[in-house]
């Protein structure tokens, strides 16, 4: 015998589970064999959808600008950086405009943006990055060292989103509060 609550929340906004394993059973998807409950982490459930793509946005988009003010100000990281500056600049351009008009899941083309400017820092100690004790200004070592903070930000949200601690949309984890 089951019971179903004609009033819920639920119901009345279509998301009807009932005859599913979900709406009887216990839900063990995340539980490891032989243990009880899952791992903490798994608790941990952010459903704001819009707020998180656009601050996935936003950290791209500092990405890009990061990028460009390296390639403007005048030291060279290593060499012909400027054209992988500027183009870490342009995808996240595209990425930005394209995910401010649709509503496509985009998220790895930002990891990869996230992962080609890490690979640009990581050239840059390799060659002549510009940092305060190499005859950089504070700005300009700041801005240099924004292009890494920034672009393991966006990986730790990817992976946030990925592990099913965030959502972003158009998805989103069916609450109903």
């Amino acid at each position: 015998m089951t019971m179903h609550d004609e009033r819920s929340p639920a119901l009345r906004a279509g998301v009807d589970y009932r005859g599913t394993p979900n709406a009887t059973e216990r839900v063990s998807e995340h539980i490891a064999p032989g243990k009880k409950r899952a791992a903490l982490p798994r608790y941990v459930l952010i459903n704001l959808p819009r707020t998180t793509r656009l601050l996935l946005l936003l950290v791209v988009a500092v990405i890009g600008a990061a990028s460009a003010a390296v390639a403007l100000s005048g030291q060279e990281p290593f060499a012909f950086a400027d054209v992988l500056l500027w183009g870490v600049l342009a995808a996240s351009v595209v990425f930005v405009a394209v995910g401010l008009i649709t509503s496509a899941r985009l998220w790895t083309w930002g990891a990869g943006i996230a992962a080609a400017s890490i690979l640009v820092y990581l050239g840059g100690l390799a060659g002549d990055a510009p940092y305060v004790w190499n005859g950089a200004s504070i700005a300009a070592a700041a801005t240099w060292n924004l292009t890494l903070l920034a672009s393991l930000g966006y990986l730790a949200l990817y992976a946030a989103l990925r592990y099913g601690a965030i959502v972003a949309a158009p998805d989103d984890q069916n609450f109903m509060d």
